[in-house]
């Protein structure tokens, strides 16, 4: 027979030098997303170049090469003063084209299903948004609260709420600290304490999860990691007549059970 030569490919993909173009192509793809994520976690206060250089390992030319091109793109901003860099209003509208349909809700619809199943009672699905959390999606159980629907879509206090309490006390003592003496008047107007704060947060880190009777509800939350620098929590929240305290280890179970399924 003939020697066959294998098909050409059009597109050049076995041309080595076209490869290593590829290759290097999606190294610089990589490393900007890795600048990218960190600085989103360090967005609030920004973060400096050498910083950037230190934690990414990456070499100082290249890491302002890239900084430089997500500026650009208004994915990150750099403050003319301070030269710290931030995320941008790229990366913001971004994430507000995710919200028309939620990426989270749809990864954890699921175990939500799962859960008021097997509970019995309503889950709720939250984020943290600064100060605040911002609930995003309610699964009914069979016994549907009226009112507990309001809350979908709304932001409220990281300290009001039973899955947002799991998101608190996952923050540092000082962190906390100052989030409460911003919010002080808003805290103090529902008689939460800085004390009664600092004892439930106590209980919630012993625990593994939040547990919280007041104004009539009860139930758990448990906080878990979204994506590389958020937050989020999930919570069975009930009528306090059916959530005495006993119940929540049992319910709190359920929680991590079904949170070990998520694909994070």
């Amino acid at each position: 027979m003939p020697n066959e030569r294998p098909p050409q490919d059009t597109h050049g993909a076995t041309d080595p030098v076209r490869q290593k173009s590829a290759v290097r192509g999606a190294q610089s793809i990589d490393r900007a997303l890795q600048l990218l994520q960190i600085v989103a976690m360090h967005h609030a206060k920004g973060i400096s170049l050498q910083q950037l250089v230190h934690a990414s390992a990456l070499d100082r030319t290249t890491s302002y090469r890239i900084t430089s091109s997500l500026v650009h793109a208004r994915l990150l901003q750099r403050d003319p003063e301070s030269n710290l860099y931030r995320l941008g209003i790229e990366t913001m509208a971004l994430g507000m084209a995710a919200m028309e349909r939620v990426p989270l809700i749809d990864m954890c619809t699921p175990i939500m299903k799962a859960l008021a199943r097997r509970s019995g009672e309503s889950v709720f699905l939250v984020v943290r948004s600064g100060d605040y959390s911002h609930c995003l999606h309610l699964e009914e159980g069979p016994r549907p609260v009226r009112t507990f629907g309001e809350s979908v879509g709304g932001l409220r206090l990281l300290g009001f709420g039973i899955p947002s309490f799991a998101l608190l006390a996952q923050m540092t003592d000082a962190t906390i600290a100052a989030h409460y003496e911003r919010h002080a008047a808003e805290y103090q107007s529902q008689r939460l304490t800085a004390t009664k704060l600092q004892r439930w947060i106590r209980q919630t880190r012993e625990q593994g999860y939040a547990q919280i009777t007041a104004k009539g509800l009860g139930g758990v939350g448990v906080r878990f990691a979204l994506g590389s620098c958020g937050d989020a929590a999930i919570g069975i929240v009930t009528p306090a007549a059916r959530s005495p305290r006993s119940r929540g280890p049992a319910l709190a179970t359920l929680l991590h059970e079904e949170l070990h399924r998520l694909p994070v």
